[in-house]
């Protein structure tokens, strides 16, 4: 029987094996095979190992979000900067500034397409899109007893972990 400590070091290299992406599954659970363990013992610090991935992958999307927010506010700042030297030229009539570093110029952009009314546009214009199934709708249909051909309900398992 294995000590505790060597147990718990098997899963700390278990989880040192999960934090490579390169490394394939079939790796892993080779690695997870050889500890030898109870199943019930093993399957439950599994599940440890799982809840310790799903606590990370939390912290790595919500600094993800921030660092989004961040992203949009230095655009936006941009934006507003570029904005600001743009009306200032316009308003002192400038149309090239050269300094030091940088030469700024007030230019034309290149030529593109405003609709104004998308109806009177001649079809040979337009794009035609594929079409996509609401399958949200199809499901509550099918909940409802309604036949639909060529869609079926199917429901699978999977593991839970509580």
């Amino acid at each position: 029987m294995s000590k505790l400590y060597e147990i718990s070091e098997r899963y700390k290299n278990i989880q040192v094996l999960l934090d490579n992406p390169e490394l394939p599954n079939e790796e892993i659970k080779k690695a997870l095979d050889n500890i030898g363990e109870e199943f019930d013992t093993k399957a439950e610090n599994v599940a440890k190992v799982i809840s310790s991935m799903n606590s990370d992958a939390d912290g790595i999307k919500k600094e993800i979000e921030r660092l989004q927010e961040r992203k949009r506010v230095v655009e936006n700042r941009v934006k507003g900067l570029k904005t600001y030297i743009y009306e200032q030229m316009q308003s002192t009539g400038k149309k090239k500034i050269k300094g030091i570093l940088f030469t700024l110029a007030i230019q034309k952009n290149a030529p593109s397409v405003n609709v104004i009314n998308e109806d009177v546009v001649p079809e040979q214009y337009k794009v035609p899109q594929p079409y996509k199934l609401d399958k949200k709708a199809i499901l509550e249909a099918l909940k409802q007893d309604i036949k639909i051909d060529g869609v079926e309900i199917k429901q699978g398992t999977s593991l839970r972990i509580r």
